[in-house]
C-alpha cells in the first residue's frame, strides 16, 4: 500500500470537516452547547404546558435520555453530523392527539424558546427547519391516517399573531418586567419600516394596545403560554406589564 494514500480515519476526517463547512448552522454560529441548552429549556417549557405536557409526560419515561436524543438530532439537521438515530415519522404517527393544533402549539413555543435562547441567526434557522419538518410530519400522518393531506402546512400563529412569509428574527430586548419597563413602551411608539415584533410574556400579564388611527382600537391581554402579540411596522402601540408581569419583545425584518 501506498505510505502517502490517505487511511479510513483521514478520509473520515476530512468528510466531516467538510460536511461541517457545509452544515447550514455554521453560517449561523450554532455549536453543540447551544443545541443542548435549546433542547433543555424547550422541553421545560413542553413539560410544564397544560396542552403538550400531559402527550410528552405520556410518553418520555427517560427525560434524560429524551433530551440527549433530540440534541443528536438538532446537531444532524443543523451541523450535519449524522449522529441521529431513528425514525421521526415512526415515533409521531401513533401519537394520540397529534393534530394540527398540536403542531402549530409546539411551534410556537419552540420560536418563542428559540428566540429567548439563541443568537438571531441562529433561532431562525432552528425555527425555519422546525416549520419544515412540522409539515413533513403533518402530511405523513395524515397520509397514515388515510386522512386527505392539508394542501398548506398548518400555521405556527394563528392569524391575528401572523408574520409575513421570509420574515426572520433579527433581535429582541431584554426581558421587562414592570419596574424596569422603558417609559417610552408604556406610551405610543412604533418600529420603523420593514420591522415587525412580536411581544411574548413569560409571567404575569400584560396589556397590549393598538393606538393608531390607520387599525381599529384594541386592548389584548397577553399571557405565558399564549401566542404572542403582534407588531405591525410603524403602527402605534403602547403595553402596560402587571405588577409580576415579565416580558420581551422579539423583532423581525
Amino acid at each position: 500500500m501506498n505510505s502517502l494514500s490517505p487511511g479510513a480515519d483521514e478520509i473520515r476526517s476530512a468528510q466531516l470537516a467538510r460536511r461541517a463547512q457545509l452544515a447550514p448552522g455554521t453560517a449561523a454560529g450554532v455549536t453543540e452547547e447551544m443545541i443542548r441548552g435549546l433542547v433543555d429549556a424547550f422541553y421545560e417549557v413542553v413539560r410544564a404546558d397544560p396542552v403538550l405536557g400531559p402527550i410528552f409526560n405520556a410518553r418520555v419515561a427517560d427525560w434524560g435520555a429524551h433530551k440527549a436524543h433530540l440534541s443528536d438530532f438538532w446537531s444532524s439537521v443543523t451541523l450535519m453530523t449524522g449522529r441521529f438515530k431513528g425514525a421521526p415519522m415512526a415515533a409521531h404517527v401513533g401519537i394520540p392527539g397529534a393534530g394540527a393544533a398540536e403542531f402549530s402549539r409546539w411551534l410556537s413555543l419552540w420560536e418563542r424558546t428559540a428566540c429567548a435562547v439563541c443568537p438571531p441567526a441562529a433561532a431562525s434557522l432552528f425555527v425555519a427547519k422546525a416549520k419544515m419538518i412540522a409539515q413533513s410530519l403533518q402530511l405523513g400522518i395524515a397520509a397514515h391516517r388515510g386522512e386527505l393531506p392539508p394542501l398548506a402546512p398548518a400555521p405556527a400563529q394563528t392569524p391575528e399573531t401572523s408574520l409575513p412569509a421570509g420574515a426572520a428574527f433579527y433581535a429582541r430586548t431584554p426581558s421587562f418586567t414592570a419596574e424596569t419597563v422603558p417609559d417610552r413602551l408604556r406610551g405610543a411608539h412604533d418600529t420603523k419600516p420593514g420591522v415587525w415584533g412580536k411581544i411574548w410574556v413569560e409571567a404575569g400579564e400584560l396589556a397590549y394596545r393598538i393606538e393608531d388611527p390607520r387599525r381599529p382600537s384594541s386592548v389584548r391581554t397577553l399571557k405565558p403560554g399564549e401566542p404572542p402579540g403582534i407588531v405591525e411596522p410603524t403602527i402605534l402601540h403602547s403595553v402596560q406589564p402587571s405588577a409580576d408581569a415579565r416580558f420581551y419583545v422579539a423583532f423581525f425584518k
